[in-house]
């Protein structure tokens, strides 16, 4: 049977840097990008308690002050370089909630294309690769986040996914410094910190001199404020502000604080129990840095990925104050695990499911499920991660 027109023009092979796609390969991609759009677009009118509660308002006090002019006053507790672009939106748009969320909407492209990159690193399969980034567009924890609830998570976790790329390509120096800029936009960038400190130990890509770029970065990034008023001390100190703002010992993240009965509103005894677990959070992290430090293995871009998941989720699991949307990392270092091993997906799914079921309570006011069972079923899926890391181990020592 002759070939048809339609196969010959999907087959053809087109270059882009160093991938070679096919015609349909592009073509998916361009079906991908523009109907996981629609499905944003179709969420961008909702308005969630966060934006007609926080947001909203920030954004009418940017526009009276002038754009970027209202640099030079405090309206939020957001750091430099998300007022950065609120500034930005302010003048690209009337419409403030549509333009917040666009905001957020384009990274979680930029997000799907840092996928693509490790992904295709890893493995040079451009099918797995593009198919790791549908996973990500069309996961429910990013839609959710970004085009319901008007947040910015995606943000500051795509540029650690880059610092991810640059890590496993051996450049030290450019994973430090996306790292860094992720830190400037989130406190929470600090979760990937365990996980580079321990390849600095194993003297794997990692320059110790090159994590003085986080707080290098971190205190550029406040320069524009600071030259259009704002007191630099202030700029500089606002994560030390935040981090005082809630009490509870999980802000209904399903950890171990939900167990004991941490969980806002309910308060026995969180500064106590609180700061028991952040020195059992850094004796866990150094019992996996002593293990690893001490253990000769040969370090896989598989292995090395479960083991930034696995110190992400325990450190999100046992550190007290944790937010609902704290483990939004994880979701997307999940989708990069699940990849490498399509039978693990499963385990993917179930940390996006720990997320929705997270966000339900200030998204729609209901616990679906009890936070104490998530908790529980979290605590599964870490136990499930740090054993195939165990298994990975063995399989890969060099002893």
């Amino acid at each position: 049977m002759d070939e048809r027109f339609i196969d010959r023009f999907l087959a053809e092979e087109i270059k882009i840097g160093k991938v070679v796609f096919k015609a349909v390969d592009l073509l998916f991609i361009g079906c991908l990008f523009s109907f996981s759009f629609v499905i944003r677009w179709k969420l961008m009118p909702i308005e969630s308690a966060d934006y007609w509660g926080f947001l909203q308002g920030w954004m009418q006090q940017v526009r009276q002050k002038g754009g970027f002019r209202s640099l030079g006053f405090s309206i939020s507790n957001y750091t430099s370089p998300y007022m950065y672009l609120m500034c930005l939106a302010s003048y690209l748009t009337d419409n403030d909630l549509y333009g917040l969320k666009m905001i957020s909407v384009f990274f979680d492209y930029l997000a799907s294309i840092g996928v693509f990159l490790i992904l295709f690193h890893q493995t040079a399969n451009v099918r797995k690769s593009i198919l790791g980034m549908a996973v990500l567009l069309l996961s429910p924890t990013v839609i959710l986040d970004s085009a319901y609830w008007c947040q910015c998570d995606i943000i500051y976790t795509t540029f650690i996914l880059y610092g991810m790329y640059f890590f496993l390509k051996d450049n030290s120096r450019w994973c430090l410094i996306f790292v860094g800029i992720a830190f400037s936009f989130k406190l929470q960038a600090v979760f990937i910190l365990p996980f580079l400190f321990i390849m600095w130990l194993k003297k794997k890509t990692i320059r110790f001199r090159d994590f003085i770029w986080v707080p290098v970065i971190y205190i550029l990034s406040a320069v524009p404020a600071w030259m259009m008023g704002r007191d630099i001390k202030e700029l500089l100190l606002i994560y030390l502000e935040q981090s005082g703002t809630y009490p509870w010992g999980t802000l209904e993240y399903p950890n171990i604080y939900a167990l004991l009965g941490e969980a806002m509103p309910d308060m026995r005894h969180a500064a106590e129990v609180g700061g028991a677990g952040v020195f059992m959070t850094v004796i866990l992290l150094g019992c996996i840095a002593y293990y690893f430090y001490t253990k000769k293995v040969k370090l896989t871009g598989e292995l090395m990925i479960t083991l930034a998941l696995f110190t992400v989720a325990l450190i999100v699991y046992s550190l007290p104050h944790m937010h609902e949307r704290y483990g939004f990392l994880i979701d997307l270092l999940g989708i990069i695990y699940g990849m490498f091993n399509i039978k693990k997906m499963p385990v993917v799914c179930g940390f996006m499911l720990i997320s929705v079921l997270s966000f339900m309570p200030y998204l729609i006011a209901v616990h679906i499920v009890p936070i104490q069972y998530v908790s529980i079923a979290l605590l599964g899926l870490i136990v499930y991660v740090g054993y195939d890391l165990y298994q990975q181990t063995r399989k890969n020592s060099l002893m």
